[in-house]
């Protein structure tokens, strides 16, 4: 009754009229078959009352309880895909959510304040903009499990050791060392970009270049 619930759209009030019903029409058939066939010398009403009892005891307890559990394991499982999931959803470019190695969000920033991610032993350091000021945030994770979750959000991983919001990207340079970033904050340092990025960085570059 839950899954048919579920597919074709009854509201709490006609699943319950639904149930009634159900149950009028059985302790029905139990009635007709007591009164013709095994010749009862009862009341028609009052074995239609009796009927009327014993299978809404049989039967509400089960469905309440199937009820229950089938809600339970929807929730359970929207939950569980929620926290699961490796891709932030299709950002408006609002607040981008942390979250540490057990999956809990400790932290959660304004697009247009992230600059970058530096990787830092089992940490992840993220610096953002505090009222036009530099700052960094701890946070245990690492880049690698960051890198899925953020990859919609366009924070990309330019080095080993590094990711970007490319929309803080200022200049793109080769220098002696190779391609470097130079962000749109005095403060931030210019970040490296090792040779299994280049690719990705030089796509990137060239996406927001056509915009």
């Amino acid at each position: 009754m839950y899954q048919l619930r579920k597919k074709i759209s009854l509201n709490y009030w006609h699943y319950f009229l639904w149930v009634v019903a159900e149950v009028f029409f059985m302790a029905l058939f139990y009635t007709l078959i007591e009164h013709f066939v095994l010749k009862s010398n009862r009341d028609v009403y009052e074995l239609i009352k009796i009927s009327m009892r014993n299978t809404a005891l049989t039967i509400f307890l089960p469905y309440s309880v199937m009820w229950l559990y089938f809600s339970y394991r929807d929730n359970k499982q929207k939950l569980d895909n929620l926290e699961s999931s490796n891709i932030i959803p299709e950002l408006n470019k609002n607040m981008i959510p942390f979250y540490d190695e057990k999956n809990e969000m400790r932290f959660s920033v304004k697009y247009q304040d992230l600059l970058y991610l530096e990787a830092s032993d089992n940490y992840v350091c993220i610096y953002y903009l505090k009222k036009e000021k530099l700052s960094k945030y701890m946070l245990r994770n690492t880049l690698k499990n960051l890198e899925e979750k953020l990859k919609a959000a366009e924070i990309i991983r330019c080095h080993r050791s590094y990711m970007v919001n490319f929309d803080k990207v200022k200049i793109l340079r080769r220098g002696k060392d190779g391609l470097m970033l130079e962000l749109d904050h005095p403060d931030a340092p210019d970040l490296p970009v090792s040779k299994t990025h280049v690719s990705k960085i030089m796509d990137t570059f060239s996406r927001y270049s056509s915009l």
